[in-house]
């Protein structure tokens, strides 16, 4: 017979009662970096961009639209600047037996759960700046996920490393989905991987 009780709310947990594990410190200020980074880029291309049409002509209008760009570029650099102050305290991870926990947000807020049994890979990965800081990310790919389906940046370049090992070694005592060697119409073995359990 078919059972299905219902579960109380009261009793189910809760995401703020977790004892959430900050990003690396550094994180801000490698955020602001790249943000500066790509900023530069952004004002000297409009640096050449404004020269030219000043030698060319230099009406007044033209200026004034040329003043108006100069400042919407310095407000949104000001603002990249500034979103990592506020963006990276509010993320955060959990490790737990069973799962991995992610959370994200300031405007809008995500809190993702990736157990591990649903895992086929983790990696970790740096671009130079992350090296700089001595950051990595570290990517979670789940079955039957397009790409990454979680993604924790910021972590230091060891708690990368180590978490990587650690879902390694969940998926290593996970007992579904074994690789089977599957034999083609020759006879000779090709690796091919079974979804079915040994």
């Amino acid at each position: 017979m078919f059972v299905n009780p219902e579960v109380a709310l009261e009793s189910l947990p809760s995401a703020d009662a977790l004892d959430w594990l900050a990003l690396d410190p550094a994180f801000v200020r490698c955020q602001q970096a790249k943000a500066l980074l790509r900023w530069a880029v952004v004002a000297i291309v409009a640096g050449v961009a404004s020269g030219m049409a000043l030698v060319v002509d230099t009406q007044a209008p033209e200026l004034e639209l040329i003043l108006a760009g100069w400042g919407v570029i310095v407000l949104f650099a000001a603002r990249a600047l500034v979103w990592p102050l506020l963006d990276v305290p509010r993320r955060g991870y959990v490790v737990r037996d069973k799962d991995l926990v992610y959370k994200a947000g300031v405007l809008w807020r995500s809190v993702k759960a990736v157990p591990y049994n649903r895992v086929q890979h983790a990696e970790t990965a740096s671009g130079p700046v992350d090296r700089r800081y001595g950051l990595a990310r570290l990517t979670v790919f789940t079955a039957g996920g397009s790409g990454g389906d979680l993604r924790i940046d910021g972590l230091s370049s060891d708690v990368a490393e180590r978490l990587r090992a650690h879902i390694a070694a969940k998926l290593g005592e996970a007992p579904s989905t074994a690789k089977r060697d599957a034999v083609d119409r020759d006879g000779r073995e090709c690796g091919a991987f079974s979804t079915e359990s040994p």
